[in-house]
């Protein structure tokens, strides 16, 4: 007999599954023993995930996702999170686990709509941090909205992959993909972000000094950030795992990067790291990626990304 999930449960769970259609937690539990409870697609991943965290998040998310295809019109579920959450893996767990219980889901990346790479340097050019990609202009957001239309129009998704290990760790598109899910994972770092009001975009980021390019550089962001909002309205349920702080990357993107090296053997540059981190950490103001208006299930996380506290919006 499978354990009693109601100690590791974490507050505002039952909230959660009444949203659903599940008044009754424990006919939840129930069915998903049935199907297999947390060794459903357990391989997928890492070998010290927690219950906690299939309890908390994955379960729930694949609840959330069965409920969208119910509901059919081939949806689109949002999954927004800082890097180095795990949403990756997230996303590959429910596309198993959902192939095992028959069902057809797919996930993309907004990351995998970046530009090819001549035009993705040519866009990227000039930044403070010197990122290659990953802020604001560096997606073909008419090719995304093109293949996400396309999709709910003839069920046929037919997207890019995108490799972060060619052209040096710049990376470049790899190939295309083409497949018939009736349902989209769309995830993202900063999916569902918008712009905001005036007074958030003149304070510092997590009381961090922003230098003067950091400040002019990430006004073009402002500038940009708009242009995302109409693929952020085709999201039918936006999910957001929410960090402790805007701070959290710094952990979880070190973890990360060392998990990489140990399962493909690229070397990120520490330098690289930093870089990385200081982008996210300072390329919006910290309220607009922890209050994301969109969203409609927030999953508040610790560093450690346990579960602290699931809320509606």
């Amino acid at each position: 007999m499978a354990p009693d999930p109601s100690p590791m449960a974490p507050k505002g769970l039952p909230l959660l599954l009444e949203a659903l259609g599940w008044s009754d937690p424990e006919r939840w539990w129930s069915l998903w023993q049935q199907r297999g409870g947390f060794e459903l697609a357990r391989r997928v991943w890492p070998a010290d995930v927690k219950d906690e965290w299939l309890l908390g998040v994955a379960l729930p998310l694949l609840s959330q996702a069965e409920s969208l295809l119910e509901m059919g019109g081939r949806p689109l579920l949002g999954l927004s999170a800082l890097p180095g959450c795990g949403k990756s893996t997230l996303c590959d767990w429910l596309v198993q686990a959902s192939s095992e219980l028959g069902w057809s889901i797919a996930f993309v990346s907004i990351d995998d709509f970046y530009w090819p790479g001549p035009e993705l340097d040519r866009r990227m050019a000039g930044n403070p941090w010197g990122v290659p990609r990953a802020i604001p202009g560096s997606h073909d957001l008419e090719l995304m909205a093109t293949a996400l239309d396309q999709w709910r129009e003839t069920g046929v998704l037919n997207a890019p992959r995108f490799d972060k290990s060619l052209r040096q760790g710049r990376g470049d598109r790899s190939e295309w993909v083409r497949s018939t899910p009736d349902l989209v994972v769309l995830e993202g770092w900063f999916v569902g972000v918008l712009v905001s009001d005036e007074l958030s975009c003149t304070q510092n980021t997590h009381s961090l000094e922003l230098t003067t390019e950091e400040l002019l550089y990430r006004e073009q962001l402002f500038r940009l950030l708009p242009d995302y909002e109409p693929i952020w309205n085709r999201i039918d349920k936006l999910w957001h795992l929410k960090s402790q702080s805007g701070t959290s990357s710094r952990l979880w993107k070190r973890q990360q990067v060392e998990t990489q090296a140990k399962t493909t053997g690229v070397q990120v540059p520490q330098s690289a790291v930093q870089d990385f981190v200081r982008m996210i950490e300072t390329a919006f103001p910290a309220p607009w990626l922890q209050d994301l208006h969109q969203s409609d299930v927030v999953i508040d996380l610790t560093n450690q990304r346990a579960v602290r506290e699931i809320t509606l919006k």
